[in-house]
């Protein structure tokens, strides 16, 4: 099992019920929970943040999150825009805003891993949080188990850019259309993208051999 793997079995078992606090109708995984959590489980922890200032005075926040764990090293990074109370970006922020965007970003760079992901909208982390899609979509029992099951081993399969392990994945996801979009939903847009790009590298390589 990769540390990835390891990482996300542990953070995503984690029950977050009483610990969501509730801001404009979207829910929000505190971020004290979530840093206590993470240094429960895995203290050997840094993360680190930049801003950059867009062309229109708003601001971004990225956070760079790395757990060390033994010999092995697993990094995650996310972004989030400097927003107000209306979760609307702030042209020239304040430090008090750039501390909370900074927080917030933390927080949704551990839901990569697991914590806290089913709050977020579509299950997709370029959105706002809100109540969790799996059971809304009503995978429970079997069904949401095999769904964390293939997430895990799609997310460690792009880690290692191994095209024909997700290509695999895709052909036995095929009959088990639930299960296939709340995949689906789960994963960023930029993993969406690799995923396509590891398959297409596979198809074009196979079609070369076939022409040798």
């Amino acid at each position: 099992m990769s540390l990835h793997q390891q990482i996300w079995r542990e953070l995503s078992a984690i029950d977050i019920t009483g610990h969501v606090e509730k801001k404009n109708g979207l829910d929000y995984l505190s971020w004290a929970f979530a840093i206590q959590k993470l240094n429960e489980r895995f203290p050997n922890n840094t993360y680190s943040f930049n801003e950059e200032t867009m062309p229109d005075g708003t601001m971004m926040t990225e956070c760079m999150l790395t757990i060390h764990h033994g010999t092995d090293v697993a990094m995650r990074s996310m972004w989030l825009p400097v927003m107000d109370f209306r979760n609307k970006a702030i042209v020239n922020p304040d430090a008090f805003a750039i501390n909370t965007s900074r927080m917030r970003c933390l927080v949704k760079c551990l839901a990569m891993w697991g914590l806290g992901l089913s709050l977020y909208s579509k299950t997709e982390l370029t959105d706002e949080p809100k109540q969790p899609e799996p059971a809304k979509k009503g995978l429970i029992g079997a069904k949401k188990l095999l769904w964390q099951r293939y997430l895990i081993d799609v997310v460690d399969a792009i880690d290692r850019e191994d095209g024909h392990a997700l290509l695999e994945l895709d052909q036995e996801l095929q009959d088990d259309e639930p299960v296939y979009e709340a995949l689906h939903r789960s994963l960023t847009s930029d993993q969406k993208k690799e995923i396509g790009r590891l398959i297409h590298d596979v198809a074009k390589t196979e079609v070369k051999d076939d022409q040798l």
